[in-house]
């Protein structure tokens, strides 16, 4: 008996029902022994069926375009999600800082340090600022 190679243009042509009686036995005949196949003919299965139910969910073709377009358009408006509000000067230089290394590195420091960590690294900086200074 002849054997067959994975084909998954053949499964799929075997589910779709279209094969030559002699090609569909020998396609049955390897996803017997092919788990990979079988899947595949498996997920083709599901597929037609989906596509089989949809094709009654279809708009009727005689229906007017414009008809649809507004019926379309306002499902659209009942889904769709409030406008968010217009960003602010604030919101803009947030995100710049957020997104500049120059300021997110230290910044995530100083996180990572903690409030005690914090307040030492800001006392050693301003007892260096103040010898630069010649104040102390």
């Amino acid at each position: 008996m002849a054997t067959m190679r994975c084909d998954e243009e053949l499964v799929q042509l075997y589910v779709d029902g279209t094969l030559h009686p002699a090609e569909a036995a020998l396609v049955e005949a390897h996803l017997r022994q092919c788990r990979a196949c079988r899947r595949l003919a498996g997920f083709y299965k599901s597929l037609y069926w989906d596509l089989g139910r949809t094709a009654t969910l279809a708009p009727n073709p005689a229906q007017d375009p414009d008809a649809l377009a507004e019926v379309l358009l306002a499902e659209h408006r009942r889904h769709r999600q409030p406008e968010a509000p217009p960003a602010s000067a604030w919101a803009f230089s947030t995100l710049w800082l957020t997104a500049n290394p120059a300021f997110a590195r230290p910044a995530r420091t100083l996180t990572a340090l903690g409030h005690r960590g914090a307040e030492g690294l800001v006392r050693t900086l301003k007892r260096r600022w103040r010898r630069r200074k010649g104040g102390g």
